[in-house]
């Protein structure tokens, strides 16, 4: 998370509501159904955190090409004031819609701690996520990007956006962006988050029995989102953050021990099973 700094968080909690079904568009249900992976392969994934910054990014195109990602659907984009690339796998829709998914994280860090938390968690779950829906139906293309840069500016989304045409922003319907999971199970920074993905992430959380919680964090940071909402793409950030948790950012705690596994996985499903309810409940 870039521009950290000691603040209190504003939370919210609502309490969740299990059930089978997820709220569809309109008074419309559905029930999405997903091949989730297991919890030994997220694991593995997080647990393969480098310390340096250019085998960080080997790392990940690795992990992308390890889920199937290859070929033309995997490149790398040159980002302003780092040497370091954006890292971008596509997954193509079937042509339903022309719309695109963005989800995202980051994979540089901060010199303290080994950045498990901040962000090799985040964004080690994009290859899984590519795993999880690659053998799904899809109407929209999904972009998964590995951002460079976040920690000293948010360099990587800003180039990314900056690079776009006006047409191709226009087709992003979601920017959902990873950040600092498994300290607790997920959290939304609501605060931030386009109304209607916010309610379609509290309805998949009750959808998967997960306590449908927000802490917002406006007063401790920015992250990769801000250039996607500045170009008035809807956003939304999962991330883990509690005022309990918040000192880890940027210190030496910030390793593989401040991650609880069983939160993590949760988190990999509720974004797995999120992107798959947005593709059906987008345009």
């Amino acid at each position: 998370m870039s521009g950290f700094r000691g603040a209190r968080l504003a939370a919210w909690a609502v309490a969740a509501v299990a059930c089978g079904w997820l709220p569809g568009p309109g008074r419309a249900q559905t029930q999405v159904r997903i091949q989730f992976l297991g919890p030994a392969v997220i694991e593995q994934r997080l647990e393969a955190v480098p310390q340096k910054l250019p085998a960080r990014r080997e790392e990940i195109e690795t992990l992308f090409r390890e889920a199937g990602c290859l070929g033309e659907h995997l490149t790398e984009e040159p980002v302003l004031h780092t040497p370091q690339p954006n890292v971008i796998c596509v997954l193509p829709g079937d042509g339903a819609s022309t719309g695109e998914i963005v989800a995202g994280g980051h994979y540089d860090l901060v010199p303290a701690g080994s950045g498990a938390v901040d962000d090799w968690s985040g964004v080690s779950l994009l290859p899984s996520l590519f795993e999880s829906l690659k053998t799904q139906p899809r109407r929209h293309t999904f972009v998964f990007i590995g951002f460079s840069g976040e920690e000293t500016g948010l360099w990587g989304s800003r180039t990314y956006v900056k690079s776009l045409s006006r047409e191709r922003l226009s087709a992003i319907r979601a920017m959902v962006n990873l950040e600092c999971l498994g300290l607790a199970l997920p959290k939304v920074w609501a605060s931030r988050a386009d109304p209607k993905l916010l309610k379609d992430y509290l309805g998949v959380a009750a959808g998967l029995n997960i306590p449908r919680e927000a802490v917002n964090v406006d007063a401790v940071g920015d992250d990769d989102t801000h250039p996607f909402l500045d170009a008035h793409v809807p956003v939304i950030t999962i991330h883990s953050v509690t005022e309990q948790t918040l000192a880890i950012l940027h210190s030496p705690r910030d390793n593989l021990k401040a991650i609880h596994m069983g939160d993590y996985y949760q988190a990999y499903k509720l974004a797995a099973v999120y992107l798959k309810y947005l593709d059906s409940a987008l345009p």
